[in-house]
């Protein structure tokens, strides 16, 4: 609730739009779980914290321990001691973070934006207590395989987007997900089956160490790529839906701006999020099914040609959602702001997403979610045949 929100007021809504918005979500919330005491005191205790992680029936307990923490330290500190203190506890929760198809990093980026430690709380409750798909083990191996090569890779890095191409181009990454694995599609399909090639190809995607200027491009490339992907999805027999998952890359990526943006986390700490959220974007590609891209799906989408910026704010706003629609469109627009400096010259051939390709995609998004329910606005795992068998998306 608290993303529609915050993003319906970042796009100008008024308070009519924005109870609307509140009441669309009233039906689906429910009653908060007991806190666990004994739990709870031993929370204190890094290896009971350790050991606790991923109870998702325990949120309530991690979130009054993360409340009281901040009341005490501040939110900063309770960050720095929880994500970025390459602490065997704070290694584990910063792979959580990126867990649940990257709310809790969605959840934080909204808390450290507005500046809202109760959201910040919440957001490190979501991360500890997130059942897991595993992500830690691909973070890790290619952290590890980076650091060993990451000087002779950063001289002239491999364009993202071509790291895409090498994980379609795996036989065994490719084969890894299986329609049969439903929900576990990454835990046991990409982390179980293919984890190992996955992670020679993702740790080739590194910044510079020290750079901060190279930390800045390779998030804007990022940000470019996880874009493009989502929208060049097309398949020709079938009505235009865009992957519900993989939007996600999108949602967050703003949320990486606005975390590298910040003056009291280290430098190396920034770089290291923007490389292991770089990484879980390859790994969520070959999740949906690595599906083919298509160059022209973007950039010669014709629809709804008259709706400007301002047009698609007022639309996604007055949208009976649950907030991911206003928050795709928000965050194209910050994608459209943050690499437009690099579209053309020396890394031109980096960033797929060029000109009003950002705008149409924003239209593509609108058009194909536009008054539907819930369930049917987004397409789920687009790189499987049997994903598009529903009768809603037959032409």
């Amino acid at each position: 609730m608290a993303h529609s929100l915050l993003t319906n007021l970042s796009l100008g809504a008024t308070p009519q739009e924005i109870e609307d918005r509140f009441n669309d979500l009233v039906p689906i919330q429910r009653e908060i779980p007991d806190i666990d005491q004994v739990l709870l005191k031993d929370l204190g205790n890094p290896e009971s914290f350790y050991n606790a992680i991923g109870q998702i029936h325990q949120y309530h307990t991690f979130l009054e321990f993360f409340k009281g923490e901040i009341l005490v330290k501040g939110w900063k500190e309770v960050l720095q001691t929880f994500l970025f203190a390459r602490t065997k506890l704070a290694n584990r929760m910063l792979a959580q973070l990126l867990e649940g198809v990257y709310h809790p990093l969605i959840h934080l980026g909204f808390g450290v934006e507005f500046e809202q430690p109760a959201i910040i709380a919440e957001a490190l409750a979501q991360a500890a207590s997130h059942d897991r798909m595993n992500i830690e083990d691909l973070f890790f191996e290619a952290e590890n395989l980076a650091s060993k090569t990451k000087a002779q890779q950063i001289q002239k890095p491999k364009p993202l987007i071509e790291l895409l191409s090498e994980v379609r181009a795996s036989e065994t990454i490719r084969n890894g997900p299986r329609w049969s694995d439903l929900g576990g599609k990454m835990k046991n399909g990409v982390i179980g089956r293919a984890g190992d090639a996955l992670a020679k190809i993702a740790s080739q995607f590194a910044i510079r160490d020290d750079d901060h200027e190279d930390l800045e491009r390779r998030t804007a490339e990022m940000i470019s790529v996880c874009a493009y992907l989502v929208g060049s999805v097309l398949r020709k027999d079938r009505k235009r839906k865009l992957d519900f998952f993989v939007m996600h890359a999108v949602n967050s990526s703003i949320f990486c701006t606005v975390l590298i943006r910040q003056d009291w986390i280290k430098l190396e700490d920034k770089i290291r999020l923007i490389e292991w959220k770089g990484r879980l974007d390859l790994a969520w590609y070959a999740a949906e099914g690595c599906p083919s891209l298509d160059d022209v799906a973007i950039s010669n989408y014709t629809g709804s040609s008259e709706m400007d910026w301002q047009d698609l704010y007022s639309a996604a706003r007055n949208e009976c959602d649950d907030g991911h629609v206003s928050k795709f469109v928000r965050a194209l627009k910050h994608g459209e702001n943050e690499t437009k400096p690099y579209e053309d010259g020396e890394w031109g051939t980096y960033f797929p997403m060029k000109g009003d390709m950002w705008l149409k995609l924003a239209r593509i998004c609108l058009d194909t979610t536009k008054g539907l329910p819930w369930e049917v606005k987004w397409v789920w795992f687009a790189g499987f045949n049997e994903a598009w068998q529903r009768p809603d998306l037959q032409l």
